[in-house]
Formats: structure tokens, sequence, C-alpha cells
């Protein structure tokens, strides 16, 4: 079971920071470098709300 959660995880990260890394890049016109961070601190939040709720289950 921790290895399907870990996946679903891993993929909601993927996710969220792509869709985060355009929004940042061509929505707000931020550079790439920042458009990069921002994703990954974006998409690190996301996935850590995720585990957090999965263990309060």
């Amino acid at each position: 079971m921790q290895t399907k959660q870990g996946m679903i995880g891993i993929t909601i990260f993927a996710f969220v920071a792509l869709f985060s890394f355009l929004l940042f890049r061509e929505g707000l016109k931020l550079g790439e470098g920042m458009s990069v961070i921002g994703a990954i601190v974006v998409g690190g939040i996301v996935e850590f709300l995720y585990q957090r709720k999965q263990r309060e289950k």
C-alpha cells in the first residue's frame, strides 16, 4: 500500500510542478530559474499536504 501511495504522491508532485512551471513561466512571465524554483516549492507543498492527509486516514 505504501508503494501505491508513494507513486500517487510522485505523480501529484510531477503534475503540480509542471503546471506551476508553465503558469510561472508563461502566465506570470518570470524567468526560467525562478519558475523552476517556484514549481519545485509548490509541488513539494502540495505533495506534503497529500501525504499528511493520507496519514490522518
